[in-house]
């Protein structure tokens, strides 16, 4: 597989997610499900937005998952949510809120923590020597 092919497809997922989010916040209004609230549905969006930029960075390689591949996936979610906020300003029915940016940024925090402690259990996994 080429270093391009790679790329594409380490980021294809996120930009699908990205382009996910953009589509349902380009609509006038969305039925809220009745078993999350508002928030939970922002958290856990962004928190999958989070892993899967996280996975985009670092090649779905386990292993590579470190600080500033944690940092650079924790900065492109919220600024994310953030357009995302401004983006609705524009959309008739739809208001921005900080909260919601908030939500946002826990949910991917709350995520990034998760996968932080998978790649460390892989991690381990990879170096027990097997007798």
């Amino acid at each position: 597989m080429t270093p391009t092919q790679r790329t594409v497809l380490g980021w294809g997922p996120a930009i699908l997610w990205f382009a996910l989010i953009f589509v349902l916040s380009s609509q006038p209004s969305l039925p809220s499900p009745s078993h999350i609230s508002d928030k939970q549905a922002h958290a856990l969006t962004y928190g999958v937005l989070a892993v899967l930029c996280l996975m985009g960075l670092t090649g779905w390689n386990w292993r590579r998952v470190a600080g500033a591949g944690l940092l650079g996936a924790f900065v492109i979610a919220v600024l994310y949510g953030v357009s995302d906020e401004f983006h609705q300003s524009f959309v008739p029915g739809r208001t921005p809120d900080a909260a919601d940016v908030l939500a946002d940024g826990v949910g991917a925090a709350l995520a990034l923590t998760v996968a932080w402690g998978w790649a460390i259990l892989v991690g381990r996994r990879c170096s027990i020597p097997r007798s």
